[in-house]
């Protein structure tokens, strides 16, 4: 049996940040210094879903020219090859722009620059951020008379527990079907007690679909959703992109491979050559980002590890220091760090959208972090998830 909804007692300041939510921030509202996304990504050590080692990329230099206007990842718009700049996620500024974000923060173009899209275009055909919004994961917009619960569902943190730092810069963005408030801050509701927003949507265009780890489980009406959606136009040089994520579970491992499992997706837009939709982000076997994927490996158990879970065993290879401090801890999952690749190249526009949702009813919430977006200028990249090395 499910555990049911906690009540949670919202406090007066969300009111002000909520009249942010579900609006367009005027472009000049989080311009910030450095490129838009981070350094390139020249092709990184991995391991895939087996645990072997692999090269992601060659580091064939490709030739980049200036783009004109402020840059994206290099001085001029031009994106350098090879290495990271100096502040890496930074676009080659000497400081993060995520600085001085709150973490209670709602305007969406300053959870952009929590991830590294520091730099504003400032016309249509400039490379870097062109919008930013908060909406449903199908792309909705917010339902009306829920900006204040919508708006508990987003952060930007410094840290997530003691062992869980940003990739890159000083702040990442954390994405919750509950209350994204960490212990003791208010607004917290342990994720396995879970805060009922209030609202169902649809699902992203191509969901539900079954998952390859589960035959038969197709998950639920989607509930509580949050998702921030940016419109970028990649830099003169570019082949690809790059960001980091992790996902946590409380439905771990009681739910797994059921109507219940909440997912984290990537949305691209226009949909990569060779796929039915536009998700980006799933394990080599096909599984969304779920308690059902390969990458969960970031949990314990009473007599584990390895831990049962829904008929399959999940190895918990990375044990639960990342799970400390943060909500999750109590015999619950995530994946640890990620990265998501995709190919796009210089001068398109394009939309990108991070969302996290319940399935099937609104308790049991699931997280996610993102951090460290950054451009790539060398080699092939494809569209594909991957643990770097070291985790």
């Amino acid at each position: 049996m499910r555990l049911g909804p906690a009540l949670l007692s919202l406090l007066p300041p969300l009111v002000a940040v909520a009249a942010a939510c579900g609006n367009f921030v005027s472009l000049g509202g989080g311009a910030g210094s450095g490129g838009a996304g981070g350094g390139p990504d020249p092709g990184d050590t991995a391991t895939s879903s087996s645990g072997e080692p692999v090269t992601t990329s060659s580091t064939a230099s490709t030739a980049s020219t200036g783009a004109g206007g402020s840059g994206a990842g290099g001085e001029g718009g031009a994106l350098p090859d090879g290495g990271d700049p100096p502040d890496a996620g930074s676009g080659g500024a000497t400081s993060p722009c995520d600085e001085e974000l709150a973490n209670d923060d709602a305007d969406p173009f300053h959870a952009a620059r929590a991830i590294e899209l520091c730099t504003v275009a400032e016309s249509p055909d400039d490379p870097g951020l062109h919008e930013a919004r908060w909406v449903l994961p199908d792309g909705a917009p917010i339902p009306t008379g829920y900006d204040v619960q919508y708006a508990l569902g987003h952060g930007l943190y410094e840290a997530f527990g003691p062992n869980v730092s940003p990739r890159a810069g000083k702040r990442m963005l954390a994405l919750s079907s509950g209350a994204a408030r960490r212990p003791g801050e208010p607004g917290y509701l342990p994720p396995n007690a879970g805060y009922a927003k209030g609202y169902a949507h649809a699902a992203p265009e191509g969901f539900p679909k079954p998952s390859p780890a589960c035959p038969g489980s197709t998950t639920g009406q989607p509930h509580d959703g949050v998702a921030l959606e940016v419109t970028l136009r990649a830099p003169n040089g570019a082949v690809g992109f790059a960001f980091e994520f992790s996902y946590y579970t409380a439905e771990f491992p009681i739910f797994a491979c059921t109507t219940f499992n909440d997912a984290f997706v990537a949305l691209l837009s226009p949909t990569p050559p060779g796929q039915t939709d536009g998700n980006i982000s799933f394990d080599g076997v096909g599984n969304v980002i779920s308690v059902n994927n390969v990458f969960l490996e970031v949990c314990t158990c009473q007599d584990g590890p390895p831990c049962s879970a829904g008929g399959t065993l999940y190895p918990c290879s990375l044990g639960p220091s990342a799970l400390l401090g943060t909500g999750y801890e109590t015999q619950h999952g995530a994946t640890g760090w990620l990265t998501t690749r995709a190919p796009m190249q210089g001068g398109e526009l394009f939309t990108l959208r991070f969302a996290v949702y319940d399935s099937g009813d609104a308790v049991l919430d699931s997280a996610t972090l993102v951090d460290h977006f950054r451009w790539i200028s060398t080699g092939e990249p494809v569209v594909e998830t991957y643990r770097p090395v070291p985790p």
